[in-house]
């Protein structure tokens, strides 16, 4: 195992042991901005289908509940992609002019 897998594991035994703890004086723990809170979804997929996820999670260097997100998401149209669109969109509309918007 290279130094920084060794580094990684000792990190994530030690988090995983001190979970319940109080963070250290001046540390405060974050969330990332705009999450909220996280609900979990549960879906039931075959071991090939799960192993076929985890390697298209893999190869995009994700954990396999990102590249799920991924997958999901996007078909509700509710990905980062289409609120950026939608926001582009509607920035546009109010600055460009009706002649512009009819050819466009």
């Amino acid at each position: 195992m290279s130094d920084i897998n060794k580094m990684l594991t000792t990190a994530s035994d030690d988090a995983e042991q001190n979970r319940r703890q109080e963070p250290p004086e001046g540390i405060r723990p974050q969330r990332r901005a705009g999450t909220g809170n996280p609900a979990v979804l549960s879906a039931r997929r075959r071991a090939e289908q799960y192993l076929q996820l985890a390697e298209l999670a893999a190869q995009a260097g994700k954990p396999t509940s990102a590249a799920t997100r991924d997958i999901i998401l996007p078909g509700r149209g509710d990905s980062e992609d289409d609120r950026l669109g939608a926001k582009l969109e509607e920035v546009l509309r109010r600055t460009l002019s009706p002649q512009v918007l009819a050819g466009a």
